[in-house]
This record gives C-alpha cells, structure tokens and sequence, in this order.
C-alpha cells in the first residue's frame, strides 16, 4: 500500500509549556527541512506536524531563516552529545574509531542532518556560508588535526585530511542520509546493526592493518 505524502493531522497541546512546544517545533521543522529543503520547507506545515499554529514559529524563532539555524544547531549539539568526547590532537587510534562509531550511530537516527546539509552544499548561499563557519569549518579542523596527529604517529591509511572528512561525510554519513535509495538496491541501510557493520567497513578503509576484512 502507498504510503500518503499528507501532513497527518495536528494535535493540539494547549497546556504545553513554551520550552516543549519549542522542541517539538524543531524537531518537525528538521523533518520539513530535511525533505523540502529551506526554499520548498513550509511553515505551515512545520506547525501542523508539531501540534502548534503557525504564528507560534516567530513567536519563538522570529523567521523561517532563524528557524533554520536553530534546527541545524540543535542536531549539531545533539552529535556532540553522542559524541560525548572530542577527537583532539592526542587521540589514539581507538578514541578515534570510537567517535567514528558514534557519529555513524548518530547519523543513522538523526539522517536530517546530513540530508540538510547535502541540500545546503549544491549551491552558494549566506545559509551555507554559516553552516561551515559555524559548524562545518571547527569540524573539520578538528578531524584534520586528529588524523594528522595518527599519521604522524605511523597509524592509518595513506589519505589525506580532507579524503578522510570526505569518506566520513559522503560515503559514512551520506550512508544513511541515502537510506531510501540504497535499501532498494542493497540491503536496508537503517537500525544499529547496520550503522555498526557500516562503521566496520568504514574503519576497514581507515585502519587497514587493524580492521579484520569483512567475514
């Protein structure tokens, strides 16, 4: 049976407290974002999946844009709490495979994040100029420096800072952010047993002469 498009009917909260009906705005908003993209989101609809009427939006976030960046800060700040540590220049090879594991286990959850930012990369925009200075770009270094720091202590594979950002981004990530696609072409690229066996086969890539091969 088809699946419907159709925004399901809202459910109204009158006695939520402001800070709740602000989380349930985000997270409707993620979905919204995550499938339209900013310019094709509706507001509308955002309202509607969260149970609220559309003037609560800028009541709380002011603007469609400032909506925008709240949500995309919000799952960044949800990674770093599944992260839980950060990968710094004196991370060993099992800190950094450990931030690898959760940061897929994240992205297998919470696909809207990379969707966003897949949607976000294909053009210039001042959103994509924020969206790397703001989150990307620390990221990014952040990684640089780690691998760096293992390469030069002999561990890893021959890859450059930015071929790892890539293969974790693209081919980690984009993983799961590509679910729809690749459970009809192999097999389903959702739940935990898949983000570990992913995250295994990512590592392999890594780590060549620490990861066993695939069984």
């Amino acid at each position: 049976m088809e699946r419907s498009n159709a925004v399901p009917t809202a459910r109204r909260h009158p006695r939520r407290r402001p800070e709740h009906l602000a989380e349930d705005l985000l997270d409707a908003a993620a979905i919204e974002f995550a499938s339209h993209g900013y310019d094709g989101a509706s507001t509308r609809r955002i309202a509607d999946r969260a149970g609220a009427h559309q003037p609560q939006i800028n009541y709380h976030f002011r603007s469609k844009e400032h909506l925008w960046r709240a949500t995309v800060s919000r799952l960044f700040e949800m990674m770093a709490l599944q992260l839980r540590r950060q990968v710094d220049e004196g991370s060993s090879v099992g800190a950094f495979s450990d931030a690898i594991r959760r940061f897929l286990r994240f992205s297998s959850v919470h696909p809207e994040l990379n969707r966003i930012i897949n949607l976000e990369a294909t053009s210039p925009s001042s959103r994509l100029d924020w969206l790397v200075a703001t989150h990307l770009d620390p990221l990014h270094r952040m990684v640089g420096s780690a691998w760096a720091a293992l390469r030069a202590s002999g561990e890893g594979a021959d890859l450059t800072a930015d071929e790892v950002w890539e293969l974790l981004t693209s081919y980690g990530a984009l993983h799961f952010a590509n679910a729809p696609m690749l459970s009809r072409l192999q097999t389903s690229a959702d739940g935990d047993p898949a983000a570990e066996a992913h995250a295994d086969s990512v590592l392999r890539l890594l780590f060549p002469a620490r990861m066993p091969g695939p069984r």
